[in-house]
């Protein structure tokens, strides 16, 4: 998986790439530096991470919860030193949102540490309990018309139900696999370490309930793109570097 995600980082194949402002200290002076932090749809362009995620790990997943699944999304985080962590959230609301009615209901998230997890690396943090549709948090509710990325994005949990909440630092080895629901409110803090923390999250839904891979990026390019236009600008280009970088709502957080 490190060579995969090094050929990834290369710019191998196709991938919808996002970079962050990251400040960093070089000979006493505090500087910034864009730094690649996250790539989404790119399993069905590359061999290795197709056979790995629409194989391996789907099969992996489909016997552990009884049925077949199917992928919906993928996401690579990369979380360099310095890189910033995210805010306590859910995935089902913002995933839900995405394809409307159309979409399915049910998700399961796999987790694989590609590096190991540390505390200070910002590694992930779950709050562990019996969560479903029926007992969980409450979220923030998406603005209307907002960006599909940020304040139109559904599922971050307010701040004053997060501080209730018992959060559970995920340590562990590299090529460790973690399965959770869509449900399960879960964070991550800042790397302080001089190395990268990096993992790959990824979406599956149940195959009965239908196949929206493809679909679903067609659909989120369409919201965000449309989102650019009602504020003045350029259509998204996929991989382009030079793109803004839009305040997600799931963002960045203290190191704590």
């Amino acid at each position: 998986m490190r060579i995969l995600t090094e050929e990834l980082c290369r710019g191998k194949c196709q991938a919808d790439r996002s970079y962050e402002n990251i400040k960093i200290l070089k000979d006493g002076e505090m500087l910034e530096r864009r730094t690649l932090t996250r790539l989404e749809n790119f399993v069905d362009y590359h061999t290795g991470w197709n056979e790995l995620c629409h194989g391996y790990l789907r099969r992996i997943v489909s016997v552990a919860l009884g049925e077949e699944m199917v992928l919906f999304k993928e996401k690579l985080n990369l979380k360099p030193p310095g890189g910033s962590g995210f805010a306590p959230h859910l995935d089902s609301p913002s995933l839900r949102m995405a394809m409307g009615s159309d979409g399915p209901k049910t998700f399961c998230t796999v987790m694989v540490a590609i590096d190991d997890m540390t505390t200070k690396n910002g590694c992930l943090r779950i709050c562990k309990d019996n969560w479903s549709e029926n007992n969980c948090c409450n979220v923030i509710q998406p603005e209307a018309e907002g960006s599909p990325d940020a304040g139109g994005r559904a599922g971050a949990i307010p701040p004053e139900i997060a501080e209730k909440l018992t959060f559970t630092d995920i340590t562990c080895k590299g090529g460790t696999v973690l399965l959770f629901n869509g449900w399960a409110p879960h964070r991550s803090s800042a790397n302080v370490t001089p190395f990268p923390r990096r993992a790959i999250f990824l979406t599956y839904n149940p195959k009965s309930e239908g196949d929206f891979h493809k679909r679903y990026y067609e659909r989120m390019e369409k919201l965000r793109n449309e989102f650019r236009g009602k504020i003045g600008l350029e259509s998204r280009k996929q991989n382009l570097e030079d793109e803004i970088n839009e305040k997600n709502a799931l963002s960045s957080i203290p190191n704590r």
